[in-house]
Order: C-alpha cells, then sequence, then structure tokens
C-alpha cells in the first residue's frame, strides 16, 4: 500500500449540535484535531466540542446520538468506565489494572487533567456506580490529529474490584479481521446513556482503506494503528463524539477502542478505531515506568 501524507489544515471545528453552520468539510469529522503545529486547545460542553488553533474556530451542526445496539449491564461488562469532564460525559474507557483506564485520546481533548474523574459499575452514566479521581492522563506522544490515538489514565487510588467491576485483559493476537462488541455510555436514540451493546466487523484491508474518504484515516489503516468498524449486514449502526473510548471486545479480550467517525453521527458510514495490540508496548512501558 502506498503512504499517504496528510498536510496541515491549520482549522478548528466546533462539533456542538447547538451551533449551526461550518462547511460541508467540517461535518464530515466528528473526532477532528486541528493538524497544526501548535498544540490545539480544546472547549467543550455536555453536547459537544469546540476546537481552537489560537485563529480561527468554526461551527458545525452534528447529531449527538449513538444509533443502534441494545441495553447491556455492567455484570456483563465489568471492565467499564465513562469518562466524565466536570461530571459531563465525555468518553468511555476500560480497566486493565487496579490504577489504570485505557482510552483513546480523542475522548481526552481538555488539556486539564484535573477536570476529569471515572465512574465504574454504573449501568447508566451518573447512575449508582463508583468514582474516582483522576491523578494523570498520559496520552500518546506521537498523538496528533487522529494517529497514535490512545491514551492512559491513572487514578488517585486502587479500583475497588466487584461482580460490577473487573479489569479485562490486552488482545495477545494481532488480527487484521474479528467481529468484536463494542460497549459504550454514548448517548443513544433513546436520549438516554445507558450502557449499550453492539456487534460489529473490525477490518484492517486494502477494502477497509478505500471505504473511508480522509486521507489521515486512510493512513491510520494503512500504519496498523487501527481498524475500520462495520455493522453486521442489514444493522444499523452509528457513532458520535461521547461513545470516544469505547472498548471492542472478543473472547474476553480488548482488540479495539472507537477513536473516531467521518460522518456527522448519522449511520453505516466510515469509523475507526484504535487497535489495541499494536499499542501493548507502550501500554506496559508506561505503566510500568
Amino acid at each position: 500500500m502506498r503512504r499517504i501524507t496528510a498536510q496541515p489544515s491549520g482549522r478548528a471545528v466546533d462539533l456542538s449540535p447547538n451551533n449551526p453552520g461550518g462547511s460541508a468539510t467540517d461535518r464530515k469529522l466528528p473526532y477532528r484535531k486541528v493538524p497544526c503545529k501548535a498544540t490545539a486547545l480544546a472547549h467543550g460542553s455536555p453536547n459537544g466540542i469546540v476546537f481552537h488553533d489560537g485563529e480561527t474556530s468554526h461551527s458545525v451542526q452534528a447529531q449527538e446520538r449513538q444509533i443502534g445496539g441494545k441495553d447491556a449491564s455492567t455484570l456483563s461488562y465489568p471492565f467499564m468506565v465513562a469518562i466524565a469532564a466536570a461530571r459531563k460525559l465525555v468518553g468511555n474507557g476500560a480497566i486493565i489494572e487496579s490504577r489504570w483506564v485505557l482510552t483513546t485520546a480523542s475522548a481526552l481533548q481538555f488539556t486539564q487533567d484535573a477536570l476529569y474523574d471515572v465512574q465504574v459499575g454504573a449501568d447508566t452514566f451518573n447512575g449508582a456506580g463508583y468514582w474516582y479521581e483522576i491523578l494523570r492522563i498520559y496520552r500518546h506522544p506521537e498523538y496528533i490529529g487522529w494517529d497514535h490515538n490512545i491514551a492512559l489514565i491513572k487514578l488517585k487510588g486502587h479500583i475497588k474490584y466487584t461482580d460490577t467491576v473487573q479489569p479485562i485483559d490486552l488482545a495477545v493476537e494481532d488480527k487484521d479481521s474479528l467481529e468484536a462488541i463494542m460497549v459504550s455510555y454514548g448517548f443513544n436514540e433513546d436520549g438516554t446513556s445507558h450502557l449499550r451493546e453492539a456487534t460489529y466487523t473490525l477490518t484492517a484491508d486494502d477494502d477497509c482503506v478505500n471505504f473511508l474518504r480522509e486521507d489521515v484515516a486512510k493512513q491510520m489503516i494503512i500504519d496498523q494503528q487501527g481498524y475500520c468498524v462495520f455493522p453486521l449486514p442489514g444493522n444499523t449502526q452509528g457513532q458520535w463524539y461521547n461513545d470516544a473510548g469505547a472498548p471492542l471486545v472478543a473472547n474476553e479480550q480488548l482488540h479495539g477502542l472507537f477513536a473516531f467517525a467521518e460522518h456527522e453521527g448519522g449511520a453505516n458510514h466510515g469509523s475507526v478505531a484504535t487497535r489495541v495490540f499494536k499499542f501493548t508496548t507502550w501500554i506496559q512501558n508506561t505503566i510500568g515506568s
């Protein structure tokens, strides 16, 4: 496969559903972190995220609902973590050790780590569960734009394990394709933040690359950092910004984390997950440092 080099756009994108406008190109990218030399700052609300590069900002109208799937319980998925900023849902993660949560960097757009905390053991975000404060966030040092889209959260205290709170193992085999279940607290079409599960096919072949529209998304697959996330045939499913970090699991192992989508929160369009196995060494080294 040929390598594609993404050119910096220098633009900023407002993803709040309450802010109309923005170009058609902007509206493709619910998670576009500005790929410019300066570090983009992110500001958000429960309904969306505004990116600024210090010069410009753009607004877009977008759907915020997760589409498809069915309600689930932490008895089935005890590794699930809801990530909150100022107690507003911004993403998901997975418990991998008693003080460590794995997620995507795109779920953690605020620069102040102190804004975040996490909830575990809850079937619904802000429902009955356990809250833990964050000590520090470790974003992959090469994360910018869309690539190297992974992060570790270190908690101030150890998570107490129960029937509904348990860690999950990382994938021990690197697979180019598999069927996996995505689990997320992201707002759904029923207007709730109840934990929800949906089955997807993860692929990383030429068909996946050709299906995607954006060069930077294609490159993530070519570099073997990600998977295309496809609904099973006949299903209508899709994601939006607060599905970021949603674990994709198969055979009780963590294979992927939902990273971003190329659409406006609609269904059956180009979505990409971070390929967890490719970052095993970084994860182990970060936890061990």
